[in-house]
């Protein structure tokens, strides 16, 4: 029944297995299925070797546990589930392989911002990019945790937000992050720069300069028929835990760039 189901992950005694690995040929479109092997077996325990390892010495240099160890909202906050299984830090959300592979990319972000400096980069400069990449990890983070489950009918990793919560999940597909697939550094690194790259076709100080005001739509101070269009966001108000879920990038920035 749930009751012990629970009962038993909050107790540590649930675990995980691997089930199935995922291929896919270049050049050739769909994907191929297998049983996991030995092998794959060995690479995963191997993964959980190396993450105490990195673990430890990145802690040691950084002055803090690499690996979100920041407590999740209290149990039963709107969309969250996952507390009832003794998931209670964001940690918690990443298996070991996931965790090795995301504190390397933290450490990587962090090595570029210094080689940067030492280069004799613009500090500005080296901190815009650093906060790029950094915000290429989060989206990194998004596809890479026990909560992402496969989507069968398009062959693909839905990320943890396809929803607005962070309900358990049962089957999790696991990211290999330099495949060159969804949610992949390749994927995400091409992403943040084609944004960077249209950021930057922005019209010179010459054109009309938009103006960005902070009020209520009670109480609007631009007289009647003024704009020619209104686009409105629906006011979700509480039915979304926004400030809850952001919290999941971030204990990632703050391990990235602080």
């Amino acid at each position: 029944d749930d009751a012990t189901t629970r009962r038993l992950f909050r107790e540590g005694k649930a675990g995980q297995r691997l089930v199935a690995v995922v291929l896919h040929r270049p050049g050739q479109t769909g994907k191929r299925y297998r049983l996991a092997t030995e092998r794959d077996l060995e690479a995963y325990r191997a993964a959980e070797k190396a993450l105490e390892q990195k673990r430890q010495a990145l802690w040691t240099e950084w002055g803090m546990d690499p690996v979100p160890d920041e407590p999740l909202p209290p149990s039963e906050t709107l969309g969250f589930r996952v507390q009832r299984y003794g998931l209670t830090r964001w940690g918690d959300l990443f298996n070991a392989r996931q965790k090795l592979a995301l504190i390397t990319f933290a450490e990587k972000v962090r090595k570029a911002h210094a080689r940067m400096l030492a280069a004799g980069a613009d500090p500005d400069f080296a901190k815009a990019v650093t906060t790029y990449l950094a915000l290429a990890v989060d989206m990194i983070a998004v596809s890479c945790n026990t909560l992402c489950r496969w989507e069968n009918t398009r062959e693909l990793i839905a990320d943890v937000f396809s929803r607005q919560a962070l309900p358990m999940l049962w089957d999790f597909a696991e990211l290999h992050p330099f495949s060159g697939g969804s949610g992949s550094w390749e994927k995400v690194f091409g992403y943040v720069l084609g944004v960077v790259s249209h950021l930057t076709q922005i019209p010179n100080s010459q054109a009309p300069i938009p103006t960005v005001c902070h009020g209520i739509a009670t109480a609007l101070p631009w007289e009647d028929n003024f704009f020619d269009a209104v686009l409105t966001d629906p006011p979700y108000y509480d039915n979304v835990p926004y400030s809850d879920l952001s919290d999941f990038f971030y204990v990632w920035l703050k391990r990235t760039i602080g």
